[in-house]
Order: C-alpha cells, then sequence, then structure tokens
C-alpha cells in the first residue's frame, strides 16, 4: 500500500488551479486520479513561467495524474464522464455555477449513477448569490474577502492603500480545504455509505481562514448608539518586525513579555523593557505608534550596521525568535530543509530537472509520496477508454473529436 488513499478513485474535472490542485494533493496520498481536460488541453498549461515550453507550476498541480481529453460540448465524451463518474469515489469541478447541470454532469444527475460519490464544487464567490456567475481570481477575493486591506494597513506612507499577497493564497488556501472536505466526506461515507455534494468558494475560503486572528472581534453585541468598546488594533500577525541588516534581511516576533525584554536587551534598550507603556502585551498594543518610533530612530540604525548572523547570536542568547530571509534560490540547500528532505529532484521527460516540494504531512504506516510527472494532454485517453471497454471505439472517437 502507497499512500493512504491508496485505493480511491479521483475524477478531476476541473481546471487552473483551486481544483487541480485539490486533486494533487489527494494524488499525493495515494488516490487515482484521472484528469478530464478539454482537447487543447488545461489554459494552466501555458501560465507562468516555462522550461522547454512546460510549466513547472502546471506540474505540481497535475502531478500523479493520468489525462483523458474529452470534447464534453459532444453527447459521447458526458457519456464516458458517466461512466467514469460511476465508478469513482470523488468528482472535483471548478467550472462557474450552473455550467455542469447545462453539460449534464451535475451533482444530481451523477449521483443518481453512483451514490457514494463525493461530489465538490469549487467556486470564486459562491454557487448561488448575486455575484456567484462573476469571474474570479485570487487577487480578486483578496481584495473582496479584505485581505488585501489588512495586509496594506501596516507600515505603509499611505495606511488605507491596500497590498495583495504576492502568491495565488487563496487558490492554494481553498485546493487545502477542498481536500480536507473530500477526506471527511469519505469518513462520513464509510458510516453512512452515501457520498455529498460539498460546495466550496474561495471567497468563504478566504474569510474562514483570515478572520480569527485579524476581525474575530469585531462583532460585538452593544447597545445602539453606545460606541463599540474594541481597541482598534493591528492584526497579531503583523507583530513580527522585518529589518535590514548590513548583509540582508531578518524578522523577529516577541509575544511575551520575556521575549521583548530579551529583543531590548540585544539592542541595548534595558529601560525600554521597563517603560510602563511597553510593560505587557496589551500595553504594547495601546502604544504600538510610540514603539515604533523607537524602532525607526535606535534599532534600525544598529541593525543597518549589524551582520545577520551577528544578530541572530544575540537574539538566541536573549532566546528571542529570529529568521533571517531566505530567498527562494536558498531553502533546497539550508540544513533545516535539507535535514527535513522538503526536496526532491524529478527528471521530467519535457521540462528536464525539476526541483520538487514533497507532500508536508508525514504518516508512519501509509508512506505519501508525490506523483510522477504531469501528463501531456490525453497522454492516458486510449489507456483509460480501453479499461472502460471502450477500446475497439478510440480510433472513431478521437477521428470524431469526442477524444484526443
Amino acid at each position: 500500500m502507497s499512500g493512504p488513499l491508496h485505493g480511491f478513485k479521483v475524477l478531476d474535472l476541473s481546471a487552473v488551479v483551486s481544483g487541480p490542485l485539490t486533486g494533487a494533493l489527494l494524488a499525493d496520498q495515494g488516490a487515482e486520479v484521472i484528469k478530464i481536460e478539454r482537447p487543447g488541453g488545461d489554459i494552466q498549461r501555458h501560465v507562468g513561467s516555462q522550461r522547454r515550453g512546460f510549466s513547472g507550476f502546471f506540474h505540481v498541480l497535475n502531478r500523479g495524474k493520468r489525462s483523458l481529453a474529452l470534447d464534453l460540448q459532444q453527447p459521447e465524451a458526458v457519456a464516458i464522464v458517466e461512466q467514469l463518474a460511476a465508478e469513482s469515489d470523488v468528482l472535483i469541478q471548478n467550472f462557474r455555477p450552473g455550467v455542469t447541470d447545462r453539460l449534464g454532469i451535475g451533482y444530481e444527475k451523477l449521483s443518481a449513477l453512483n451514490e457514494r460519490l463525493v461530489y465538490l464544487s469549487i467556486s470564486g464567490f459562491g454557487q448561488t448569490g448575486p455575484r456567484a456567475r462573476d469571474r474570479a481570481y485570487d487577487p480578486i477575493i483578496q481584495a473582496y474577502s479584505g485581505i488585501a486591506s489588512v495586509q496594506g494597513r501596516i507600515h505603509r506612507e499611505h495606511r488605507d492603500q491596500p497590498e495583495q499577497v504576492n502568491m495565488l493564497l487563496l487558490d492554494k488556501l481553498t485546493a487545502w480545504t477542498g481536500a480536507q472536505a473530500v477526506t471527511s466526506a469519505l469518513l462520513a461515507r464509510s458510516r453512512t455509505g452515501r457520498g455529498q455534494h460539498i460546495e466550496l468558494s474561495m471567497l468563504d475560503t478566504a474569510i474562514a481562514f483570515s478572520w480569527m486572528d485579524v476581525a474575530a472581534d469585531l462583532i460585538l453585541q452593544k447597545e445602539e448608539g453606545e460606541p463599540d468598546p474594541i481597541d482598534a488594533r493591528p492584526p497579531i500577525g503583523a507583530s513580527g518586525l522585518v529589518m535590514a541588516f548590513a548583509d540582508g534581511w531578518g524578522a523577529t516576533m516577541t509575544l511575551s513579555q520575556q521575549e521583548f525584554a530579551g529583543l531590548c536587551r540585544a539592542w541595548g534598550l534595558d529601560e525600554v523593557a521597563e517603560d510602563p507603556r511597553f510593560a505587557s502585551v496589551a500595553a504594547r498594543t495601546r502604544n504600538r505608534g510610540a514603539w515604533w518610533q523607537i524602532l525607526n530612530d535606535r534599532v534600525y540604525p544598529q541593525a543597518r550596521e549589524t551582520p545577520a548572523a551577528d544578530a541572530q547570536e544575540k537574539f538566541a542568547a536573549e532566546q528571542v525568535p529570529f529568521a533571517r530571509v531566505r530567498t527562494l534560490d536558498e531553502l533546497p540547500e539550508d540544513d533545516q530543509v535539507t535535514h527535513n528532505e522538503v526536496f526532491r529532484r524529478l527528471e521530467h521527460p519535457q521540462a528536464g530537472p525539476l526541483l520538487d516540494a514533497r507532500p508536508a504531512p508525514r504518516f508512519s504506516d501509509t508512506a505519501a509520496a508525490p506523483g510522477g510527472p504531469a501528463p501531456t494532454i490525453g497522454q492516458h485517453s486510449r489507456e483509460i477508454l480501453a479499461e472502460l471497454g471502450l477500446g475497439d471505439r478510440v480510433d472513431d472517437l478521437i477521428d470524431r473529436g469526442v477524444v484526443r
């Protein structure tokens, strides 16, 4: 047995990022995943940096899968999806709301063929509602969900200027949420014998993910006309300090009073630790502006004259959390990352050598490993159709454009 999901079959009809990554996470944990893509291929094949015409991003989103290319506008292609769904455990789709029903592969129809099917529908804003049919990309949801406003309100000249996180944060978070939801539904099915429909939106994922530490105390019961007693303050995550050192950048964060006092001692600011304005977490929160002024006047100038290694030694002596900012090309050679065996080198048949990060969880009994190279368009079409008993019809289906 390889991976905790060995033996489960997943039909992945999704494209771009959130859906395919959900399927890849399940494949990483041992599931058999068939990727259904249009004859022209998933658009993500052509997005982002490429080597020899192949996207490394696409590889990670689709590693370990088999590809079957179908034209879902044709009834025979829909019939093939029905056959596959009838024997699958999970179906993933991220078409815009209403599209799967129009194509004839919606939840109601396919669950009638297979009551054990766990059907995951991923959307931008939700399956229904005033913005359900709007196009949604990661930066759009970052803005709409308030995440961009949180990013932009700290250490900026214009405190109300929003700022996006420079990665596809919510596409990826939605995929991790989707994979967890699928496995939960499979666990429920083991008790009830029935699958179910899971609706998951990027917007709901964004708010559920961010709310706890940026806004969970905003909504308080109060009498009409009574001012809200909450202290307006930045989120706890903004307590981290990123500063320039003589030879690079580094980050510290202090939460306990012991850590804060250690930070002050490291910079020769013993009297600041005794200042009543900074004598507790609550006090430092109320007087954050005054602390920032001390940082600008006394800490940052020292840091710019101090090598990061020296600073790390001082912080370690005072038990203050610290990390030098690593560049991405440094990570594969980092001692801790190497010890954790995070990366593998993969020889891709088209792109050549790729550096692949393994799945984060490590299972003691059902070892999970990233799958092989992402498939080319329709690479496994003949193989999959033969398994469905359609081997004698493959050439005809290809000639008529039903299958690539």
